[in-house]
């Protein structure tokens, strides 16, 4: 065993990371690209580190933080995540956006029900900055009217 492999599984007995975090975090570390690339194949070689693991890992934690597909997607793609695997994950998640923001602008408007045009369109803009879409955002004003 390598001390860059030892490394990293130091690094993933704690939490998930994608390849390319792993990478950049044994790198730092002082080890060479071969040494970083020889502990990577080995870790998903023997599945220790997988990006699809992240990526379920890493949603299910971001949605509970209140966080929408367009948020999670760029967090993920700037880890080095595939794009296609991003969407594949997002997709099974499709049917519960609207529940996920609905959650969101609850708590935020701590259940107020009788905003004020500026406070409705504070509410749009924190959705819209949580990750959440315009259309996500319209469906949870006409959920809201009814």
């Amino acid at each position: 065993m390598t001390k860059a492999f030892t490394s990293a599984m130091r690094l993933l007995s704690r939490r998930e990371h994608s390849a390319l975090e792993l990478c950049d975090k044994l790198q730092k570390k002082g080890y060479s690209a071969a040494e970083v690339k020889k502990a990577l194949d080995e870790c998903q070689r023997l599945d220790l580190q997988s990006d699809r693991r992240f990526v379920e890992t890493y949603c299910h934690s971001r949605i509970r933080q209140g966080y929408g597909p367009l948020k999670i997607s760029q967090e993920l793609s700037s880890k080095g995540i595939d794009r296609e695997l991003i969407q594949q994950f997002l997709q099974q998640e499709e049917d519960n956006w609207l529940t996920y923001a609905l959650d969101v602008w609850h708590k935020k408007s701590k259940g107020e029900l009788n905003l004020s045009f500026d406070e409705l369109q504070k509410q749009q803009r924190f959705l819209l900055y949580r990750g959440f879409g315009m259309d996500t955002i319209a469906q949870v004003k006409k959920e809201l009217k009814t």
